[in-house]
């Protein structure tokens, strides 16, 4: 991982400041095609916004391509944390409220 990692109490207090208490607004980064979603954006196509932490918005707007580092994915594309590959040092660690340590993608830039 690229960095320590955090209780997630104290990365849910880092996405308020960054981003405020509305987990809608929280903005991540997929590790492996760059698209930035938010958790509303998950919202609109049904899903919990909490998931933009952990998958990239392909996976649910059903537009989702294999990952191609030279090809923009304007859609987003099928990565997610809790895959074979994770987050390929590229995202968090975030140790659960049952001590489970777990990987995350990083937060996007406000």
């Amino acid at each position: 991982m690229s960095r320590t990692a955090q209780y997630i109490d104290e990365w849910r207090e880092e996405a308020t400041r960054r981003f405020g208490k509305d987990p809608r607004k929280w903005a991540f980064i997929c590790p492996a095609c760059g698209h930035v979603a938010t958790g509303g954006d998950f919202e609109s196509f049904g899903a919990h916004p909490e998931e933009a932490a952990v998958q990239c918005i392909g996976r649910v707007n059903g537009k989702g391509q294999t990952p191609d580092p030279s090809k923009p994915a304007p859609d987003g594309c099928n990565w997610c944390a809790y895959g074979l590959f994770g987050t390929m040092g590229r995202g968090r660690s975030v140790i659960t409220s049952k001590g489970a340590e777990i990987e995350v993608f990083d937060f996007a830039e406000q």
